[in-house]
């Protein structure tokens, strides 16, 4: 690792080959997550945006799901397409920075775990965030302008912009960051005057146009959504944003967020770290910094928030490890030991995560009772504990409903009865997010299942359910075990739907 001695292509290629190795390992052996579950009916009720998100993750799991009815194979488009933007990426730091850049830039993007679990293993919607974003870099680094100067261009150009803004409404930082870096290079800003820049805009606009009409039916009620979760609290705590960035220093793996936060701040630079792409990549990642960082303190902030920020300043930390002087004895020792440790431990550390999650081999240690990824319940699991139980199955066989109170849930049974094309799965509370917009039986008659965890002390007869959901009967309890230890107790009952539609809580329809 302390001297990088392939050629360039060949290494390239074995970065390459070896990154998505590691990370179709991880999709195969992690449980699938709350999230993922969730953007599992995204791709059976695809549509032109959603409530929580743009278009594009429901397209990054319908594609899986015609690849196979896996965990595996609904991660598959997420690990396809991070070995693509990690190549187009790749391509644009050789350009600005050289070849050597771009082999620190394909080791880095091996190794830093927040970006590549949530971008090239598992379903969320930074996957397809990251390729866009991965293409415009591309595109700036062989049209240093930006803006398009002939027809084709405009169109290309539009269409990247169009991906990124269909993938997460990070578009809505990362866009306004791009327009004032135009705006503020004189190159640029003179293309403004140009006919094709104008088209792009109007290019641009079209293709969103499935975000426009999708929130306009629906009264806007995305945006209000992620608008209303900024101003929930009321006021503003330090210590939230500071413990925000250190967990993410921490998810980074230390070494590498250290690096990527030192790249990116604004202290003097030269050479390779003062040049435009250089200030190009602080100008695209620092409002996301700054954003989210400061949201830490009013709201919960997640995890993957901030990763579009971290993958934009990965360029820059290939820059500027590319410079070091790794061949001389004296002056870059520290540095060659953290590389070394960070590429040994990094892939066997998240293997081993991957293994503790499916089957929780520190149960001496930690026990699955106190392990938060048991609650993840990985589909062949569930599958078995069902069938233990020949009352609660056979209900679930001939359910046309099957619900829960927590929108999360439903996502589980449908991966592990592999039934969501002739079952209708929703959420019955005050926040059932996407399930609220999607087709469920309105018909006289029929029969539904209702599960949920257990709450001791408050079983699922003794909730109040509005209509259509009939009388509850119970049904029984099955106990979900990982490795032979119990994980997750879910408690079933059964009820007699009612006609009439399921409850809407977004105001009219």
């Amino acid at each position: 690792m302390a001297a990088i001695r392939w050629t360039g292509r060949q290494g390239v290629w074995i970065l390459l080959a070896a990154g998505f190795g590691l990370r179709l390992a991880l999709a195969a052996l992690m449980p699938p997550g709350y999230d993922e579950v969730y953007y599992f009916f995204y791709g059976r009720h695809i549509d032109l945006s959603f409530y929580d998100h743009p278009l594009a993750v429901g397209v990054w799991s319908w594609l899986g799901q015609r690849l196979g009815p896996s965990v595996l194979a609904l991660r598959l488009p997420s690990v396809l397409s991070y070995t693509l933007s990690l190549g187009l990426l790749g391509q644009a730091t050789a350009r600005w920075f050289g070849p050597r850049a771009r082999l620190w830039l394909l080791l880095l993007g091996n190794l830093c775990p927040l970006v590549l679990i949530c971008g090239g293993v598992l379903l969320l919607p930074d996957s397809p965030l990251l390729l866009g974003l991965a293409l415009l870099l591309w595109w700036i680094a062989r049209e240093p302008q930006v803006l398009p100067r002939g027809p084709g261009q405009m169109l290309a150009l539009a269409a990247i912009l169009a991906l990124i803004t269909l993938s997460k409404y990070h578009a809505l930082v990362v866009l306004p960051a791009l327009l004032v870096w135009t705006l503020v290079r004189p190159d640029s800003r003179r293309l403004w005057l140009r006919w094709t820049s104008l088209g792009t805009v109007l290019a641009w606009a079209l293709l969103v146009s499935p975000l426009w009409l999708w929130n306009s039916r629906w009264g806007w009620v995305s945006f209000l959504f992620h608008s209303g979760r900024t101003t929930a609290s009321g006021g503003f705590n330090a210590e939230g944003s500071l413990l925000f960035l250190l967990s993410q220093l921490g998810l980074l793996f230390p070494t590498i967020g250290i690096l990527l936060l030192a790249v990116l701040w604004p202290w003097r630079r030269a050479g390779a770290m003062a040049s435009a792409p250089a200030q190009l990549l602080r100008c695209l990642a620092w409002p996301q910094l700054v954003l989210f960082v400061l949201l830490a303190g009013r709201m919960q902030v997640m995890t993957s928030w901030l990763v579009p920020a971290w993958w934009i300043s990965l360029p820059l930390a290939a820059a500027w490890l590319a410079q070091r002087p790794w061949g001389l004895p004296a002056g870059s020792r520290g540095l060659r030991r953290s590389a070394l440790i960070t590429a040994v431990v990094v892939p066997p550390l998240l293997l081993f995560g991957g293994v503790q999650m499916r089957w929780g081999v520190l149960e001496r240690w930690l026990p699955t009772a106190s392990d938060p990824s048991a609650q993840l319940m990985a589909p062949a699991d569930l599958q078995r504990a069902l069938r233990r139980d020949p009352r609660i199955w056979q209900a679930l066989q001939q359910a046309d409903v099957i619900a829960s109170f927590r929108y999360e849930m439903p996502g589980f049974l449908a991966l592990a009865l592999g039934n969501s094309d002739r079952v209708a799965y929703t959420t019955l509370s005050d926040d059932p997010r996407g399930f609220a917009f999607w087709p469920t039986p309105t018909r006289a008659s029929g029969r539904g299942v209702l599960f949920a965890p257990v709450e001791p002390g408050l079983p699922l007869v003794r909730r109040s359910f509005p209509a259509p959901i009939g009388a509850l009967q119970p049904l029984g309890e099955v106990v979900v075990e990982r490795n032979g230890q119990p994980a997750v107790r879910l408690e079933f009952a059964s009820f007699e739907r009612q006609a009439g539609p399921y409850p809407w809580p977004y105001g009219n329809r």
